[in-house]
């Protein structure tokens, strides 16, 4: 049979060369700590599949397909959360208006910012000092400079106000740059070729409302959306860059937020489209942040589409409730946990995330508050409202703690799924509280193997789990090749490792021979969950593990690499295009 050859590099900081083919395709992989290479290499029949469609307009997720998905998690899982997937309405994730940064300078008020004051003739905007208050709905241009300043929007409770943003810098000693106290909504609109910056400069704000904490440089009490085609930076030394209480949107621009706390921090949620993200958190803080787990259908992060590069010194993002990724290119290159919440849904995007603790968390607070953070791999009890599932898209980890850790279950239905996971034996590649099960995509884990643990013999798919005698050091190549002496699979190891989760639509019943070092052994696969090997720690029989793993693409020095496509019918398509049945006079 003929090979595929693929090549993913994670290179430091940055995720290079994302796409897919229908056959030759190559794809190679770097560690972002070490940028040493990730190899391995997968038949052709391993990936011959269609890839979810993640068009550039995905403003309405209408399609049949989409709420499958969505169906699906919740027939395969019992979510007894507050907020689960099937709370989400994919036809109102956004409205023609949030992607619209259009204007007419003609007709918009015009702030022109001038150091110690400013100028606007517009009957909407009153001036105090370096106070600038917008009163009534409409657009409001805004250029210049303002030291010690503030823009407040104070409209009426259905006004809904646009503030572009056309080469304005404001600073601020002691609170929000841009502080919405009340509308309906408010546009962030960066304009075509701007660049503007937002920055707080003293060590704590001044409180002048005691019914709300303001604490971000942007800071919004009601919905706010950022938009346009400009560049925002923002630094944030008291706090947090971006936050809303209620819903925050993205629909395209560059943000550059540096900040002491949350970069981005929606209450009820984050949703975002399209944009390019330069995020950094302070300590013990989130890149991408909601809180709201005490209302049903809030707290969500919802993601179809940006570039992002995360250094966050807690989590990469961290949805109080559901996480959702249809699409994107994000790279988490720091993190104390990568990607978490109480559920974890994956269709799409290509995801790289680096962490000291877990890649992958989903647990509720009844879990966290119970069991902890960064449980020992295996240890935790069943948690019924969480779980991670994964149908499309191309995942790398590379983690300290457990690679991919689900206190509920865990499902694998397609996609590419690689991870790096723990050297130590408190800590599994792959940990779940209840089962893990695989019924497509392709699937490598390697890491340690005191707590290794594999997919489930009810599984669909076949799977590995394999334990070395000895530990393997990095740049050891691991090989699994059938009885014919085709390679399923070549991998080359980031750092040491004593055992392997492995899983494609190749691997079938029969003799598989794998070799590594100095370790040459012929196994059987005859079990969908097949354990072999050294079975210490929690290696054991397919009652123990579960599902069908992956494998990994050859490296090829040099080679910019392409991932592989998704297995027809098992990666869900991303919300189709079209327009929003909402109008932009009725949008909330």
């Amino acid at each position: 049979m003929k090979k595929k050859t693929l090549f993913a590099i994670f290179a430091t900081g940055m995720v290079l060369g994302v796409g897919a083919a229908a056959c030759g395709a190559s794809s190679s992989a770097k560690q972002t700590e070490n940028e040493e290479t990730v190899s391995a290499e997968v038949t052709d029949s391993a990936l011959d599949s269609e890839e979810a469609d993640n068009t550039d307009d995905l403003e309405n997720s209408t399609s049949d397909t989409a709420e499958n998905v969505v169906n699906a998690s919740t027939d395969t899982t019992s979510i007894g959360a507050v907020t689960s997937v099937s709370d989400l309405d994919f036809s109102n994730m956004f409205t023609d208006r949030d992607s619209d940064y259009s204007y007419d300078e003609n007709s918009s008020g015009k702030i022109t910012l001038n150091g110690s004051g400013a100028e606007c003739e517009d009957s909407g905007v009153s001036i105090d000092g370096t106070t600038i208050t917008i009163t009534a709905e409409g657009t409001y241009i805004v250029s210049g400079t303002l030291d010690d300043g503030q823009i407040i929007v104070d409209a009426g409770d259905n006004d809904k106000v646009q503030i572009v943003l056309d080469g304005a810098s404001i600073t601020n000693d002691d609170s929000a740059c841009i502080f919405v106290s009340n509308a309906d909504k408010v546009f962030l609109t960066l304009a075509d070729g701007s660049e503007n910056n937002l920055s707080d400069t003293g060590a704590e704000y001044v409180q002048e409302d005691d019914s709300v904490n303001v604490d971000g440089v942007v800071f919004s009490r009601d919905d706010i959306t950022v938009n346009g085609s400009g560049t925002l930076n923002i630094y944030a030394s008291y706090a947090n860059g971006i936050v809303g209480k209620d819903d925050v949107k993205f629909t395209g621009g560059t943000i550059n937020i540096t900040a002491t706390g949350n970069a981005i921090e929606g209450k009820d949620s984050v949703r975002i489209k399209d944009g390019t993200f330069n995020l950094t958190s302070g300590s013990e803080k989130d890149g991408i942040h909601t809180s709201n787990e005490e209302e049903a259908g809030k707290g969500y992060i919802y993601i179809e589409g940006g570039d992002f590069e995360i250094a966050a010194k807690d989590d990469g993002i961290h949805a109080a409730t559901v996480l959702y990724i249809a699409g994107g290119n994000i790279n988490v290159t720091e993190s104390y946990e990568g990607l978490e919440g109480d559920t974890i849904d994956i269709t799409g995007g290509t995801i790289s995330v680096v962490a000291s603790d877990d890649g992958l968390n989903a647990s509720t607070s009844t879990s966290q508050d119970e069991f902890g953070f960064g449980n020992m791999g295996g240890g935790m009890e069943y948690d019924e409202n969480a779980y991670i599932h994964i149908y499309g898209g191309e995942l790398y980890v590379n983690a300290a703690g457990d690679g991919i850790d689900s206190n509920g279950d865990l499902y694998v239905d397609g996609g590419y799924v690689v991870v790096d996971g723990p050297e130590n034996d408190g800590n599994g590649p792959l940990d779940k509280g209840g089962s893990a099960y695989i019924s497509g995509g392709t699937v490598i884990a390697v890491g340690s193997s005191g707590m290794a643990e594999t997919f489930s013999s009810d599984s669909q798919q076949y799977s590995i789990l394999y334990g070395f005698e000895t530990t393997l050091s990095a740049g050891d190549v691991i090989t699994i090749t059938d009885s014919t002496g085709t390679e399923l699979l070549s991998y080359t190891l980031n750092k040491t490792a004593a055992s392997i989760v492995f899983s494609s639509p190749e691997l079938t019943e029969g003799e598989y021979t794998i070799t590594a070092a100095d370790t040459t052994d012929t196994i059987t696969v005859s079990d969908k969950a097949t354990t072999a090997g050294q079975t210490g720690g929690m290696m054991g029989g397919p009652g123990g593990g579960h599902g069908n793993g992956g494998e990994r693409p050859q490296m090829q020095d040099g080679e910019r690499p392409e991932m592989p496509q998704m297995q027809d019918g098992e990666a869900p398509q991303t919300p189709d295009g079209g327009n929003s049945s909402e109008s932009d006079s009725t949008e909330g």
